[in-house]
């Protein structure tokens, strides 16, 4: 059967009212994610995202359940109480451009509508724009002040927590014409966002700081092969749940697509990343994480050479901070 948005959405709204008659404290669910965008395949593998509103605090905060062989329901449950504040929830980075680009697929009493309406009021409006875009900002800058001191070594932590205020730095450019980016895209679409305010070189810094100008399409397949036999080691009981087996083909049916694709820089994000992850929830020295870490040395993200990395990531925040500055004058925020 040909996959199309338009039957992933019938499949969905199947689901979404099988799940209701069966959990009785569903009172709302809606879709999110790149199903509402359009098409949600990457190299014929995706994912489709969807929130279930309780009543009271749910069991399980993640799910995933498969659709097929190459797409699955990730599935995430919160607490009606998330929602109170619909417009707090219009500043939040992530949850406002959610919420505010969801399609409703269950709301019997109109609770979504009613929190729908709260973000999208003033939504665009400059300020909460640049909220949303320093939000995420200061949160990379917290990274930098908390290590910029006493700079150590590079190990798993530190490097996870690095990763972590790159992305927060990238969002807070993309922010600022659309939702953030998630890992899968982001090394794909951040070029387009850093052109949308004229600052087309922000993708370079981005592969730099993760040390990536220059890699060879050759090295990122040894890489893809390493990194999926680092997947294949983690241990059902310790396995993340972005990382759960269903989601395997989802990540590498996407990488290899990028690679064959002529966009090999593209990759890096995505599999850095998650690789990054897996290894962290391996037991200290297993074997496998020698791989990664001559990767992450290669990259020069490792041990002694982290102090230049964090000089590299601070001189990129003060750029970020330049261009936000520079938007908010150029539209009248704040």
């Amino acid at each position: 059967m040909r996959v199309t948005p338009e039957n992933l959405l019938d499949f969905t709204q199947n689901f979404v009212e099988k799940r209701v008659d069966t959990e009785r404290s569903i009172i709302a669910a809606y879709l999110r994610g790149s199903l509402v965008y359009g098409s949600p395949l990457l190299g014929g593998a995706g994912d489709i995202d969807i929130v279930f509103i309780h009543s009271t605090p749910p069991e399980i905060n993640r799910e995933i359940k498969r659709l097929t062989h190459d797409i699955h329901y990730d599935i995430e449950n919160h607490d009606q109480l998330l929602y109170k504040e619909p417009r707090q929830l219009r500043v939040h980075p992530w949850l406002g451009p959610s919420l505010y680009d969801a399609k409703i697929l269950h709301d019997p009493q109109h609770f979504l509508d009613y929190v729908q309406a709260g973000v999208r009021g003033q939504f665009y409006t400059p300020d909460h724009v640049l909220q949303r875009a320093k939000s995420e900002l200061e949160d990379a800058r917290q990274f930098w002040f908390e290590h910029q001191l006493n700079s150590p070594s590079a190990g798993q932590r530190e490097l996870r927590g690095y990763l972590s205020a790159v992305e927060k730095a990238v969002n807070a450019v993309a922010l600022l014409n659309g939702p953030a980016l998630p890992t899968r895209r982001l090394g794909l679409d951040f070029p387009k966002r850093a052109e949308a305010v004229e600052k087309p070189k922000l993708y370079q810094g981005f592969l730099a700081l993760l040390g990536g100008i220059s890699l060879s399409t050759e090295t990122f397949r040894k890489w893809l092969s390493l990194w999926a036999e680092s997947l294949e080691a983690l241990p059902q009981e310790a396995c993340p749940i972005n990382l759960h087996p269903h989601r395997r083909d989802y990540y590498h049916k996407g990488l290899v697509a990028l690679l064959e694709g002529g966009h090999p820089s593209s990759v890096l994000w995505p599999l850095l990343k998650t690789w990054t992850q897996a290894i962290s929830v391996l037991p200290e020295n297993h074997t496998i994480s020698h791989s990664w870490e001559q990767a992450c040395h290669e990259l020069g993200l490792y041990g002694d050479k982290f102090p230049a990395r964090l000089s590299a990531i601070d001189a990129y925040l003060d750029e970020i901070e330049d261009v936000l500055n520079t938007w908010s004058m150029a539209q009248g925020a704040g």
